[in-house]
């Protein structure tokens, strides 16, 4: 028994001298019991000195592994906090969020899961069969037997301005307003319930029997292969930059290697091409590694693969604006016409100014959103950077045994040499071992997007809804005070 004078500090003193283990023990263990989770992936690092993964064992860590260590990339954020916090106020008779919609809201919805199947077919499938493209994969097929072997930046430009001129052709011939004008009703979300039945909708067996959203998938693909010219035209510095690695390399054997290439393979650019006119996500990774494998040996340095996710990604995040604006252009479907159950639609009725400004503001405002998920997505959410240090740090690389190589190089203007740590390169195989694990976005990379865009519609929606209910709440509670204070004074 101590008295009770003592206070708790000389209390706990005492406890621990009577114990015999000195605090800095306790706090010793405290912190090893605290770094135990995430200290299990230090050993998954090629780089780590000590690996726990036994011979023959895989030290890649799973996806279970990541998120039971906690600590590589966030499991949550901002929006899920919100979403979640949205789900919790849903009422008895609501099941999701799209049940707490209005119609008009539920339009914007359905809006998004329309160009979601869009992008979902482009993301995922191969199409080689649709005339259009057939033809003019044909047109590329005979432009490339004419075209030399290499050529530089100015000759590419000069061609890649033919290419234009001929999908500007074809997007002529395919009106916007035919194959958007129906995009809402492309997903019915209602008729969804489970994520694994939409799963099913995609992959090579599925197949595009409307007319008008084959036309759309279409106006897609060539919005994307215009993109891809653009983005490639404007990487070209970073494509034909030859790695430090590779040059220090071919110093050790006695050659010499330009950093820069002046000019890059027709086959490889125009297989490049062709995976975004008519490929999925897959092919667009398969084409872009080969472009950017300059010394043909199928290994790529850590930020040449971070190259080829790149060279993946903003095709999509620029193509995706221009199918979202013509989408957005069209009229919406009106609340009496999705009472009618079919039918023609009446003749639309003149609109007032003050209806063309409700419509403006709400088109620049789900216009200036759809922009923010464009950057965000990936950057930001994803994490894409994290990922791919991740994805080069996990994968078992069979060059140079997984391991640094020192070596000494001349310098160059004198006699003295340098020393130099080469790491290892990744194998296109490797590399998708660990993507398809920790980084599956980039399979398919417009439907990830559009996911994010139709969440923050959800979360803008959400705080409409809050809003208004703060309001009504005030306003009630505004009025009961009036009326007590009416009450009192007139007593």
């Amino acid at each position: 028994m101590l008295p009770r004078r003592v206070s708790k500090t000389m209390a706990r003193s005492l406890l621990l001298r009577q114990s015999r283990q000195p605090p800095r023990l306790l706090a010793s263990n405290h912190l090893a019991a605290r770094r135990t989770f995430s200290d299990r992936l230090m050993g998954y690092s090629p780089m780590a000195p000590d690996s726990p993964a036994s011979k023959g064992e895989s030290r890649i860590p799973t996806a279970k592994d990541v998120t039971t260590a906690g600590g590589i990339w966030a499991p949550t954020s901002a929006k899920r906090d919100k979403l979640g916090e949205l789900k919790v106020e849903l009422k008895e008779d609501q099941e999701s969020l799209d049940d707490a919609a209005t119609p008009s809201q539920l339009q914007d919805l359905y809006l998004v899961d329309g160009l979601q199947l869009i992008a979902k077919i482009a993301d995922s499938t191969t199409d080689t069969s649709t005339p259009a493209i057939s033809q003019f994969s044909e047109w590329l097929v005979e432009q490339q037997s004419k075209m030399p072997e290499e050529m530089d930046k100015d000759k590419w430009e000069a061609h890649l301005a033919i290419v234009g001129e001929q999908i500007d052709a074809m997007k002529s011939h395919i009106s916007a307003s035919g194959c958007l004008k129906d995009v809402r009703d492309y997903l019915d979300p209602t008729s969804i319930e489970e994520q694994d039945e939409l799963d099913k909708i995609s992959g090579p067996s599925f197949e595009v029997q409307d007319e008008a959203f084959a036309q759309a998938v279409l106006l897609f693909r060539l919005q994307l292969i215009e993109a891809a010219m653009e983005h490639f035209l404007a990487s070209w510095d970073a494509c034909t930059t030859v790695s430090d690695g590779d040059v220090d390399r071919a110093a050790t054997q006695g050659q010499s290697l330009e950093p820069q290439a002046s000019a890059l393979p027709t086959a490889k650019v125009y297989k490049y091409l062709f995976a975004h006119l008519s490929g999925s996500c897959s092919d667009r990774v398969d084409a872009a590694w080969e472009l950017i494998d300059k010394d043909h040996d199928g290994l790529l340095e850590e930020s040449e693969m971070t190259l080829v996710a790149e060279l993946c990604l903003t095709p999509v995040q620029l193509a995706l604006p221009t199918l979202f604006d013509l989408a957005l252009n069209e009229e919406p479907v009106k609340e009496a016409d999705l009472a009618m159950g079919g039918g023609e639609a009446p003749e639309p009725a003149a609109k007032g100014w003050r209806q063309r400004r409700r419509e403006a503001k709400m088109k620049k405002q789900l216009t200036k959103l759809f922009d923010k998920a464009i950057k965000n997505m990936f950057d930001e959410e994803v994490e894409m950077p994290h990922r791919l240090r991740c994805i080069y740090a996990w994968a078992e690389k069979a060059h140079q045994d997984n391991k640094l190589e020192s070596i000494m190089v001349d310098s160059g203007w004198s006699d003295r040499k340098r020393y130099v740590e080469l790491s290892p390169k990744i194998s296109l195989p490797e590399f998708r071992e660990v993507q398809q694990e920790h980084f599956s976005h980039l399979d398919r990379i417009g439907s990830e997007i559009l996911k994010s865009y139709r969440e923050d519609l959800w979360v803008l929606q959400g705080k409409g809804r809050e809003r208004k209910e703060l309001m009504r709440d005030s306003a009630l509670f505004m009025s009961a005070v009036c009326i007590a204070d009416y009450l009192i004074l007139a007593t």
